[in-house]
């Protein structure tokens, strides 16, 4: 039977008990979305070096990057256990995490009624909905080699990384703009502006204003998923998502199950109701468990009552009928993708301009753990934390490194280490994370001002936080600009005492490329 979007009146026969299952679910969603946002807001430098709150408390709640933590060997996060909770209601009550908490379907959700007109399904999640369990089986087993790239499709870190990259530094440069203008206006404008413009710094706006690389690449790759959703409703969730795939497998077994087991004879407008595709025509049982994420449309808009949710068996389970040549090639096909995709990042001499965030001190551990959720672009309080490119190859797509020209890693803070989830950028007491090195600075005589010109300067010498400082000088003499020899003070970098923090890149006068720059540092595992 075809499917499509038709809604039916609920009939008076329908148990008034029940009614208020959708709503209750709605309410679900949009509580989560908004706890999901808030906990985003509250990754934020707000003037004290630990945050009150715990901000990665969804993807402590992930199976899928617990899954992936484990099979890459690394040392357990015992906060990444509580995923384990949702794993065990998921055998209680069904796949119940992507229709009443997740924050990436309930954008699907909003997306798809703000953008697009009701229309039937086109059928084409339908035809594919096993591949994201072949999808899972993949990156599962590009994990068990230490190649974890499930943080790249794991809805939670898709979301907070579109977030973190997009929509949140467009919100506030708009914002920013917003008011800027207002007060160029003057008064009367400002009475009103500038008590909003300063509660929004206080709650919404971030600590500094800041610019974030890969920003349309990471809107294309989100409104990719949105753009399916014009063809067949929860497109991401029936067809690719590891998530829901993952917790598929689990809710296959679970005892909450729907009565009654197969359509109607008289009837069959459940499986036109249906945005999961989760009630096929033919199959006994036609519910299909693994695919349902009890949205209870079904039960309310069922005109003859007959639909309900009961704990119990009585039926035999449905299949998933992945077929095992199918789940075969999926492994096979990660364990040899895998190594292929780590051939530029395995390089003995990678990119000596590529920072890793403090502590980080080996590559290809730091590799396996990250998830690439960008929680610690988010909360870097100068923006020097950035999405990688290409420079580490598709390994390292998404993983966090430190620009300097955009912003220094701040001496007294240590919040990325708060924020990580995996331990990727390990947590440790801020004295030990001062006297970690991420690099050493080097100064390039060519562009250098007292070297170039025959004059002082001492920005970098002066803003070096180290004690003793990692910048000194020495007396000099250089020829300026008209050919006279002049006594300078030329700056000098101590490598054992520089860490690297790139404030002297930053600050550095000099326009373009700066006269120092920070390089990966010779005294951590490469």
């Amino acid at each position: 039977m075809e499917n499509n979007t038709q809604s039916f009146a609920p009939g008076a026969s329908q148990p008034a008990p029940w009614r208020g299952w959708v709503l209750a679910r709605r309410l679900s969603q949009i509580f989560f979305w908004l706890f999901f946002c808030w906990l985003f807001l509250q990754a934020t430098y707000s003037g004290q070096e630990i945050l009150h709150w715990p901000v990665d408390l969804f993807f402590r709640f992930d199976p899928l990057i617990l899954a992936a933590h484990v099979l890459t060997r690394s040392p357990l996060i015992r906060g990444l256990l509580w995923s384990l909770l949702l794993v065990g209601l998921t055998f209680v009550l069904g796949r119940f995490f992507c229709g009443w908490i997740c924050p990436l379907g309930t954008t699907l959700d909003g997306c798809r009624r703000l953008l697009y007109s009701s229309r039937p399904d086109t059928g084409y999640a339908l035809r594919l909905r096993r591949f994201k369990y072949y999808f899972l089986f993949f990156l599962l087993a590009g994990a068990f080699l230490s190649v974890n790239l499930v943080g790249l499709f794991d809805p939670l870190s898709l979301l907070y990384r579109t977030l973190a990259l997009f929509f949140y530094p467009a919100l506030a440069y708009g914002l920013e703009g917003f008011f800027g203008q207002l007060y160029d206006w003057g008064t009367p404008f400002t009475w009103v502006s500038e008590p909003v413009y300063q509660f929004l710094k206080d709650t919404i706006l971030p600590f500094r204003s800041q610019v974030m690389l890969l920003p349309l690449f990471t809107f294309a790759c989100f409104a990719a998923i949105v753009a399916l959703e014009r063809l067949d409703r929860r497109f991401w969730c029936r067809a690719l998502c590891p998530l829901g795939a993952l917790y598929g497998l689990a809710a296959r077994f679970s005892w909450l199950r729907r009565r009654p087991y197969k359509l109607c004879p008289d009837c069959g407008d459940c499986q036109m109701i249906c945005k999961m595709g989760a009630i096929s025509g033919d199959a006994v049982p036609a519910h299909q468990t693994a695919e349902c994420q009890l949205c209870m449309s079904c039960l309310e808009q069922c005109q003859k009552g007959r639909v309900a949710f009961k704990f119990g068996g009585g039926v035999a389970r449905p299949a998933l009928d992945l077929g095992r040549r199918q789940v075969v090639t999926a492994v096979a096909a990660g364990v040899v993708a895998m190594p292929l995709l780590r051939l530029r990042s395995a390089a003995p001499q990678p990119d000596e301009y590529l920072i890793r965030p403090p502590g980080v001190a080996s590559e290809m551990e730091f590799l396996s753990r990250c998830i690439r959720c960008g929680q610690c672009f988010k909360v870097c309080p100068t923006g020097g934390l950035q999405p990688l490119w290409w420079e580490a190859g598709l390994e390292g797509l998404y993983t966090s490194r430190l620009v300097p020209r955009l912003g220094y890693c701040e001496y007294a803070c240590h919040l990325c280490s708060q924020v990580c989830p995996t331990g990727a950028i390990p947590l440790m007491p801020l004295e030990v994370k001062q006297a970690s090195p991420m690099g050493t600075a080097f100064i390039n005589p060519a562009r250098c001002i007292p070297y170039t010109e025959g004059r002082d300067c001492l920005v970098c010498e002066e803003h070096c936080p180290t004690a003793p400082k990692a910048i000194t000088f020495h007396e000099g003499e250089v020829q300026d600009l008209n050919g006279k020899r002049m006594p300078v003070k030329l700056p000098r970098v101590n490598p054992d005492q520089c860490i690297g923090c790139g404030i002297c890149e930053n600050k550095c006068p000099v326009g373009g490329d700066a006269a120092i720059r920070v390089k990966r540092s010779l005294r951590m595992e490469i």
